[in-house]
């Protein structure tokens, strides 16, 4: 049988599948959602107890690195790869022609997806009560996963119309704040701009760059937007770029209108700076925006882990009913369902710690597998190179690849050391996971030499 035999008779007995409900919009909702999240209010003033008022800068110092990073879903998004879910994962795996080191990367990053809903809900919580002193923030945080748990369940033009909604009050908010906020910057503030030297420069930038942690979030949606092989790779571009500027610009206004050794200290940093100079209405619309960054942020990051587990799951990587997609709702039910309840799990045993000690040590590995994988795509994989429609010249992939591994590495190499015994106890629970799938999918007979390429092969050969 042929694989376009075999790929169709495939499609035949499959009897639901996603549902492309995203538009642009809802694409940059997603990416630029997820990214402003409670970082940016709470970490950038933060940062300045170790860089002064230079981390604006440092927003833009990072910024071609981040591209740098983006471009290999940039590349990849845009051959048939990117037509459906399982981001990192399916890159690696069908560059390479094997699963393990592509699977391994992204069950580490499912692990730390778990860790951030945790984070997110309960910094939610944390942050309702300056508004509702005494309510409990592992309640509230669990009430508020509960609810988008359920806006996930109804489908993705759901979840899309939810993440457009709070992502337009956001920049509502980011306007209030930046735009009265330029002219009553005290430039003042910026001298000296490096009190901590060259050396607090550079120590504040591995923290902030966990400000564009989750940008990858965007390429799980593939399965699920239109024109993905067009949008996306646009998306990541531009979306990234206007990333960079609202942090630039809200850090900027945040250290020209208070002290950074004031900022260092405070809880709510742009609540602080907005009460320097908006009256009350407005400094309420800011902290209203302070929330919709957490509720963007939770509502994008829960939409990642199932697909996640549902590719790996069709891939037979884990079991195969994670794989299940609900035939009213169109959204793998299943997969959302174990994802919420292992973050609620996470929130109400206090067990948060065990996995956000490999939160970041994940990301920065799923980073550097996904950079050599870019490297490696026009000498390893060149038919699969030929389709992309964003084929940039084997040089720059090299160049960026290269820029982008380096700077994980730096980044990563004191947390990875630090870490290490526990991100050898996940590799093996998701070493045992893989091993018993794949037995289990041998017996049943799947073909898992046919299924790296039927993606892609049929165009590559045209």
């Amino acid at each position: 049988m042929s694989i376009a035999a075999a790929r169709t008779r495939s499609q035949a007995g499959q009897k639901v599948g996603l549902r492309r409900d995203l538009g642009i919009w809802e694409s940059y909702a997603t990416l630029i959602g997820v990214l402003i999240g409670s970082g940016i209010f709470v970490v950038t003033g933060q940062a300045g107890a170790v860089a002064g008022p230079s981390v604006p800068l440092a927003y833009l110092v990072m910024y071609p690195i981040v591209i740098c990073t983006a471009v290999a879903y940039m590349v990849f998004l845009s051959t048939p790869l990117g037509e459906r879910p399982g981001g990192a994962y399916i890159h690696i795996s069908r560059t390479f022609g094997t699963y393990y080191p592509g699977y391994i990367a992204m069950w580490l990053k499912w692990v730390a997806f778990m860790g951030a809903l945790g984070v997110l809900s309960l910094g939610f919580g944390q942050y309702v009560t300056f508004f509702i002193p005494g309510a409990d923030p592992v309640l509230v945080g669990s009430l508020v996963l509960l609810f988008f748990y359920f806006i996930n369940l109804f489908g993705v033009r759901i979840y899309g119309w939810a993440q457009v909604a709070m992502f337009l009050v956001l920049m509502i908010a980011v306007l209030v704040l930046v735009i009265p906020g330029l002219p009553a910057v005290n430039l003042s503030y910026y001298r000296p701009l490096f009190p901590f030297g060259l050396k607090g420069f550079l120590a504040a930038i591995p923290p902030l760059f966990l400000s564009y942690a989750g940008f990858e979030s965007l390429a799980q949606t593939a399965g699920e937007t239109r024109e993905a092989r067009r949008s996306l790779p646009r998306v990541f571009l531009v979306g990234l770029s206007i990333t960079v500027v609202i942090y630039f610009a809200m850090s900027f206004v945040a250290f020209g209108n208070l002290p950074y050794q004031q900022l260092a200290h405070s809880r709510s940093a742009m609540a602080d700076v907005a009460a320097r100079y908006l009256p009350f209405g407005a400094a309420a619309i800011v902290a209203v925006g302070a929330m919709m960054a957490f509720t963007t942020s939770i509502n994008g990051t829960l939409m990642v882990p199932p697909r996640v587990l549902m590719v790996l799951a069709e891939d037979r990587m884990i079991p195969g009913f994670l794989a299940h997609i609900n035939p009213r709702f169109r959204t793998p039910d299943v997969a959302l369902t174990i994802s919420t309840g292992v973050a609620l799990a996470l929130l109400w045993t206090k067990t948060l710690d065990y996995i956000l000690a490999v939160t970041l040590q994940a990301m920065f590995i799923l980073y550097i597998v996904h950079g050599i994988a870019l490297i490696c795509l026009p000498f390893v994989n060149p038919r699969l190179y030929k389709t992309a429609l964003v084929r940039l010249h084997p040089a720059l992939l090299v160049i960026s690849g290269l820029i982008s591994i380096a700077a994980m590495l730096l980044f990563s190499y004191a947390m990875i050391i630090a870490a290490w015994r526990l991100l050898l106890l996940w590799v093996a629970v998701g070493t045992g996971i893989y091993l018993y799938s794949r037995y289990q999918g041998r017996r049943e007979g799947f073909d898992y030499q046919r299924r790296l390429v039927e993606e892609w092969c049929d165009e590559a050969e045209a």
